[in-house]
């Protein structure tokens, strides 16, 4: 089968990424036909030549590295409504390699013209959702530094309202953003995806609750390559890991208060992840100097070192304080036998049973995380029983074999229902969809 995949970068920056090289490195059998923005950073492949090009030059990636006239501005301002180029571009792929189906994971950036693109060769869409951004203006259902359900409860309107526009906060990013949003669901676009993907059962609910058909959102429980080997021992040192974004909605400021809280005075605190942004910035400003000798920030890692900073982990935290959609980071964890701490929100109810594979804790909550870490920390035997636990749930429900196999099956049936042209013949039942191929 071939399979052209719609992603913004052609190289590893998060989740998204990481699950689309997976995909091609364990399904051989299919032909994967990459759709992305053609940055300097990319992996080589043939089919570069498709790509779009990004706003403001290959080398500027993320929106605070742009520096953009004010044509480019406005290029760019009408782009997020509709890429004709996008379009166009993916188009001339479609006639030339003839795929037979279209998977689209962090597509935002296209704008709703890839739709139109498959639409105009009926093409079957599959769209993984990695976040909130068919049903909320800034991706994250959080604002102002807590959740906000306002856009699901009362409409888009809020979103103008409230300056929510991607991950800016701006008057023009929400009118830009929320003008896409309507004019999709004017067009009934959504109508043309074959069905969306959701890695939790709790976004899955948030975007029905955002008037998306039950029929319509599949959830396929996010992989994980567990290791084949025995899991190491925990550490006699005791060392709390951190691995993801250092930004506000993931909660690092509580994990360092809670550090600083905690009555275990021979824990060390290891943080990986980028951190050349100035909110990285301000986090190491923040620590006091009796700690620093204590905390640790290495940076990015490739997927090898990550491995091994949860093999000298005696636990790890997940202190989200937005709906985090059920993050590889916490799953990489557990399948390294390691005990999970994390926020009680959203999709880590789902991932962490508290006090059998790990605690979940009062998200925002600074005295709580301490207070469980503590208990982790001085209880060895406990943290190792509850680690071994959380490894046999990921073997259990987030199984690359497993996931694989569910997906198999969604391409299977989404292209039998275009090719036998009986959209209501083989509609997927709510039942169905709750867990996919379970």
């Amino acid at each position: 089968m071939k399979i052209i995949v719609v992603n913004r970068n052609y190289f590893v920056t998060g989740g998204p990424e990481k699950y689309m090289f997976t995909l091609i490195e364990n399904m051989p059998h299919h032909q994967f036909i990459p759709f992305c923005v053609a940055f300097g950073q990319n992996r080589e492949t043939p089919y570069s030549k498709y790509f779009v090009a990004p706003p403001a030059g290959s080398g500027s990636v993320y929106f605070n590295e742009f520096r953009m006239s004010a044509v480019q501005k406005v290029t760019y301002a009408c782009n997020s409504i509709y890429n004709m180029k996008a379009r166009r571009n993916l188009e001339r792929l479609i006639i030339d390699e003839r795929p037979d189906l279209a998977l689209f994971l962090n597509a935002v950036y296209f704008s709703d013209s890839i739709i139109d693109a498959c639409r105009a060769h009926n093409l079957p869409i599959i769209w993984r959702q990695s976040d909130y951004n068919r049903v909320c203006a800034n991706y994250l259902l959080y604002r102002d530094g807590s959740v906000c359900e306002e856009c699901l409860e009362y409409g888009l309107s809020r979103a103008i309202r409230n300056r929510c526009g991607g991950y800016q906060r701006s008057m023009a990013g929400a009118v830009i953003k929320t003008t896409g949003m309507w004019l999709s669901r004017l067009r009934k676009l959504h109508d043309h995806v074959d069905c969306f993907v959701t890695p939790s059962a709790f976004t899955r609910e948030k975007m029905i609750k955002g008037g998306f058909s039950p029929h319509k959102v599949v959830h396929i429980p996010t992989m994980i390559k567990v290791p084949e080997y025995p899991p190491e021992p925990l550490p006699a040192s005791p060392e709390i890991l951190f691995v993801g974004r250092l930004s506000h909605e993931k909660g690092v400021a509580t994990l360092l208060e809670a550090f600083r809280l905690l009555k275990n005075e021979d824990a060390r605190l290891s943080i990986v992840g980028d951190d050349s942004s100035s909110f990285a910035r301000q986090l190491k400003a923040s620590i006091h100097d009796t700690l620093r000798n204590r905390v640790t920030f290495h940076g990015f890692q490739q997927q090898e070192q990550i491995k091994r900073s949860f093999e000298r982990a005696s636990c790890f935290v997940a202190p989200s304080v937005w709906y985090d959609n059920q993050p590889n980071s916490v799953l990489e964890g557990m399948s390294h036998a390691r005990p999970a701490v994390v926020s009680d929100l959203g999709s880590m109810r789902e991932m962490v049973v508290d006090g059998e594979t790990g605690y979940r804790f009062e998200a925002g909550s600074a005295p709580d995380l301490a207070a469980k870490l503590d208990d982790l920390l001085s209880n060895p035997q406990k943290a190792r029983e509850m680690g071994l636990r959380a490894r046999e749930y990921v073997l259990n429900n987030h199984s690359l074999q497993k996931h694989l196999c569910s997906l198999e099956a969604l391409f299977q049936r989404c292209l039998d229902r275009r090719r036998s042209d009986a959209p209501e013949g083989s509609q997927l039942h709510d039942e169905d969809c709750r867990v996919f191929g379970k």
